[in-house]
């Protein structure tokens, strides 16, 4: 069968979100199909192993006791490392166990599996795309007319609107990090409380995992973002809105 242009969006419901798929690919017309198919399926068996609120994923028997973390997958220990890399790095900032000593990675978790599904489609042979998952989007190849993927961003303060607009590098991830969406869900783990500032903070580079979580630190950082995310040159950091650090 001959390649035609596929321009097609699929959505599905996953990990506690909406996942989508944007396509805009000289393929078979059933490459995209199989490729979103097993996209979705890493996308579920993730969640399967790492969801707290599954009592028999790796995650909660490690917190109950019933699995040893040396014990548990390899998937599980690579992202453990990663969130203890990511807390030192942030002083803190960022932790992936709870005030109670439970594990609780889901904030590194869901961009970390979005690379992962982008690489799904990429082994499929799709070239230009982008997959959006929760918010987190990973990038491939650009637009078939030319131009780079246009990522717009909602403002915090009004849900009907965009924010901002970003043309992103090829191949690139943009993940944004705030109250946008699900409100006072990012946690400082300085303090373990709540960040209830209004506002949020887009992180642009080449690795969605990390673009997700240096977005994750940068909200909670606040006024300090700008200069922590400097060490990471690959990694461009955008505050949507001008928000004070106690305000």
């Amino acid at each position: 069968m001959n390649a035609v242009l596929e321009r097609r969006k699929l959505t599905a419901k996953v990990m506690g979100t909406f996942a989508s798929l944007h396509v805009d690919d000289p393929v078979a017309g059933t490459v995209v199909d199989v490729a979103w198919r097993e996209a979705l399926g890493l996308l579920v068996d993730i969640e399967h192993r790492f969801s707290t609120f599954r009592t028999e994923s790796e995650i909660s028997r490690i917190n109950r006791g019933d699995l040893h973390l040396l014990d548990a997958s390899a998937d599980v220990l690579e992202v453990m490392d990663a969130c203890t890399w990511l807390e030192h790095e942030s002083n803190g900032v960022f932790r992936a166990r709870r005030g109670d000593g439970s594990l609780d990675p889901a904030g590194f978790v869901k961009g970390w599996a979005a690379e992962r599904a982008g690489r799904v489609l990429t082994e499929h042979g799709l070239t230009r795309w982008y997959l959006n998952v929760g918010g987190d989007i990973q990038t491939a190849g650009r637009q078939a007319s030319g131009e780079q993927w246009r990522i717009g961003v909602v403002d915090p303060f009004d849900k009907t609107a965009v924010a901002a607009w970003f043309d992103i590098p090829d191949s690139w991830a943009v993940a944004t990090s705030g109250t946008a969406a699900r409100g006072a869900h990012v946690w400082d783990g300085r303090n373990g409380s709540a960040v209830s500032r209004a506002g949020s903070f887009t992180v642009i580079g080449p690795h969605l995992m990390w673009a997700d979580a240096f977005a994750t630190v940068c909200f909670a950082l606040g006024d300090g973002a700008g200069e922590w995310l400097t060490r990471y040159p690959d990694y461009q950091g955008f505050s949507v809105c001008n928000y004070p650090e106690n305000g």
